[in-house]
This record gives C-alpha cells, sequence and structure tokens, in this order.
C-alpha cells in the first residue's frame, strides 16, 4: 500500500455535484496503444489502493486510504461497482470506478497516472468513462468534483455535458507533508 507520510487535517471545500441526463453523440477515436480492461472476480485492496492514490494523491483523495481494509474490500467487491483500468502499450495510465444505482450511474472515481498526464489522453479518457456510464442504461449519471481537484476539472466537465445541480461546502481531509 503507499505510505501516507505527514499529518491528515480536514479543512473545508466547496463540492459541485454534477448530472448528464442526455446522452451526447461523441465519436470517440481512440489513441494509439489504448485499451482498457475490468477487474474481475476479487480486487485487491492493497492494488486497489494503488490506483486510488496513484491518480489521486495530488488531488487529496485520501478516504480510501484511511477507511479500514474490509470496509473497503467491500464496497471495491460489491455487485454494482465496476473498476476499470486504462492501459497505454500494455502500461497502466489510470483508473475508473462506476457505481450502478437502479436509476442512475456514478462516476465516482477516475483519472490518469502522474506519468500519462499532459499526453493529450485526458479528453479521450473523460469521453470513453462518459460513454462506458452510459452503457449501463441509466436514468442519468453524476459525478462530484471540488476545488482539491484540478483546477480545469469543473469546467472541463461543464463543456462535456454535464450540469451543475448543487453545490456545497463538505469538510474533506487533506495530508500536510
Amino acid at each position: 500500500m503507499p505510505t501516507l507520510t505527514g499529518q491528515i487535517s480536514p479543512v473545508e471545500t466547496n463540492v459541485s455535484f454534477l448530472e448528464m441526463h442526455n446522452r451526447s453523440s461523441t465519436d470517440i477515436a481512440s489513441p494509439s496503444g489504448v485499451s482498457f480492461k475490468k477487474l474481475v472476480g476479487y480486487i485487491d485492496v492493497e492494488m486497489y489502493r494503488k490506483f486510488y492514490y496513484g491518480v489521486g494523491k495530488h488531488w487529496h483523495w485520501l478516504d480510501r486510504m484511511v477507511m479500514p481494509d474490509q470496509e473497503l474490500e467491500t464496497i471495491i467487491n460489491s455487485p454494482n461497482t465496476e473498476i476499470w483500468i486504462m492501459q497505454v502499450g500494455g502500461n497502466d495510465a489510470g483508473f475508473a470506478e462506476f457505481v450502478k444505482g437502479n436509476e442512475y450511474t456514478e462516476i465516482l472515481y477516475f483519472g490518469l497516472l502522474p506519468d500519462y498526464i499532459g499526453k493529450g489522453l485526458g479528453k479521450f479518457f473523460l469521453e470513453w468513462v462518459i460513454e462506458k456510464a452510459w452503457s449501463f442504461q441509466p436514468g442519468w449519471i453524476q459525478l462530484n468534483t471540488c476545488e482539491l481537484d484540478h483546477p480545469n476539472a469543473l469546467p472541463t466537465y461543464l463543456k462535456a455535458g454535464f450540469t451543475l445541480v448543487r453545490e456545497e461546502i463538505q469538510e474533506r481531509k487533506v495530508l500536510i507533508e
């Protein structure tokens, strides 16, 4: 498991909740060497955290790092959860986690590992994630972002067709190194 060094502190941040109610028609052109694999069978907590924290360390993703193993194991191995790994040239480049509800699908987490940021993969990955969420045939898809995420996250989601449905201040944990 990745090691957390430093002190975990609570901070208040603005969280934006977004929904998409109409499927946009995009023709996704896959960059060369990109593929996706669904994690099937038992998902190991340590392997999951490698992706979760690998993608989210810079954006203060800590909730699942400090969650008890048994609780996380139950969540990520739930029948309504799907986790996909994006690969470039056979190397892990990012991950996406979906939670399929009765009425909607939530894009819970997704992002690129640091070595793959700035290589023109982000927009393609977001389009793929949106298309995958719609493939579960929900009434709508949703996701949220906050001020701790990349500064372009909210504008990018809005440009992709999401609508801001509400904002609220929530306490989040950050690691102070």
